[in-house]
């Protein structure tokens, strides 16, 4: 039960805590405010972030629980499964991450416009979901690797 609950609350909590050191450390981001917030900018998402930080961890948990640890039972299951399941995610941040980019889209700016936001923001789902996996396989190293015990079938 305990392994279970760090496999719950580890992940999502790395992966906030590292995008934020990101965000703390980065010269770039320092300039972030309250008046920035409904702003089209990365400080606008920063500080959106900083105030919706709580109710975005809960979500993470309960995203972690009713999705991240199904898919990756099913990973440890059959490592086969590892490539199509990344795939789909893959896929499922691209459509997430440009629907949420058009709908927040000017029409009257660029369409280049368009396709970064929604690059940004598919490269942030996916840092999020791969810190997430990262963190699964170090807690489950032992499991993974651990030498597969032979059938009476091989001893014979």
């Amino acid at each position: 039960m305990f392994k279970y609950l760090v496999k719950l609350i580890l992940p999502p909590l790395f992966a906030f805590w590292s995008f934020a050191l990101l965000i703390k450390y980065s010269p770039s981001f320092h300039q972030v405010s309250m008046d920035n917030l409904g702003d089209d900018t990365v400080y606008g998402l920063i500080s959106y972030h900083k105030i919706f930080a709580p109710v975005q961890i809960a979500i993470a948990l309960l995203t972690q629980l009713l999705i991240c640890l199904p898919l990756w039972r099913k990973i440890v299951v059959s490592r086969a499964a590892a490539i199509t399941i990344f795939s789909v995610l893959v896929l499922i941040c691209a459509i997430f991450a440009f629907g949420i980019s058009y709908t927040i889209w000017d029409s009257t700016t660029s369409s280049s416009k368009l396709y970064s936001t929604g690059c940004f923001m598919t490269a942030v789902q996916l840092y999020y979901w791969t810190v997430d996996f990262l963190i699964l396989y170090l807690l489950d190293w032992k499991s993974i690797h651990a030498p597969k015990a032979k059938s009476e079938d091989e001893t014979e």
